[in-house]
């Protein structure tokens, strides 16, 4: 179907919504937003909510053919679906791991890997090719290991956001804190600086050992770190040394290349 293509990616936290102009290679998102995931919201209210999104970007909503969407939310995809058919009257597409996809699967059960996953290696491998480890600081900090395209496994964590919230909600006496670098190093000087230090260290330690240790397991193969993932462009400013190339919305490209295979 022609016109704009409306990619929808559906994490627990935030849902991202982004527009491309066609299913060409290379096609740059024309606009991206964010918001809450919210699972009690009716395909109504998400339909008006978008429409005041494209309605500011000077975007015209018939021009809107085709929606492609990935969901780690089972619930909301009813939602879209509805909302991309009634508000757009667009085709939906859902990506799933059995679409006709640029990757492979060299692991047991592959209907058990997350959507989100599956987009985010395709479009890595399509945009940097050979060996990957790529890396997605959302909800869960996920970790996706290709072999020349194929798809052999990886690691999840628990997501940095999610965790210092949970700290800061489970303790009478820990403040809430903004991730960063912390001023006086790994020896805290108030409760801020050792929470800082704590998650900002922990958290490049927990993305350095998973990452050698997969070097480790494969040590013939030479390994590109590609991150994505809201945080991602923060911890490459404060610790460039951990990946190699950042790409915040990876996922918007993801989706748009699995549409584009499809047609």
């Amino acid at each position: 179907m022609a016109g704009k293509i409306l990619c929808v990616d559906i994490g627990n936290s935030n849902t991202v919504f982004g527009i491309f102009d066609s299913a060409r290679e290379g096609e740059p998102v024309l606009k991206h937003w964010r918001t809450v995931t919210r699972r009690d919201r009716t395909s109504d209210e998400l339909g008006i909510f978008l429409l005041g999104f494209l309605e500011s970007a000077s975007l015209d909503p018939a021009s809107i053919g085709s929606c492609v969407y990935s969901s780690v939310v089972p619930s909301f995809n009813p939602i879209v679906e509805r909302m991309a058919r009634d508000y757009f009257q667009a085709g939906v597409l859902r990506v799933q791991h059995d679409l006709k996809l640029p990757i492979t699967f060299d692991y047991p059960r592959p209907a058990e890997i997350g959507a989100d996953r599956v987009v985010n290696a395709v479009a890595a491998h399509v945009r940097f090719g050979g060996d990957l480890i790529v890396i997605d600081l959302g909800t869960a900090t996920t970790f996706c290991v290709l072999h020349q395209g194929s798809y052999v496994g990886g690691s999840i964590a628990p997501g940095l956001k999610l965790s210092m919230e949970s700290l800061s909600r489970a303790t009478a006496q820990l403040p809430p804190i903004e991730f960063r670098n912390p001023p006086d190093g790994a020896i805290g000087k108030s409760t801020t600086g050792a929470l800082q230090s704590g998650f900002f260290y922990g958290w490049v330690g927990l993305l350095r050992e998973i990452t050698d240790r997969v070097r480790r397991h494969s040590p013939d193969r030479t390994y590109r770190v590609i991150a994505t993932g809201g945080l991602c462009g923060l911890i490459h400013a404060e610790e460039p040394s951990l990946f190699d190339e950042v790409d915040p919305l990876m996922t918007l490209h993801g989706l748009q290349t699995i549409y584009r295979y499809q047609q």
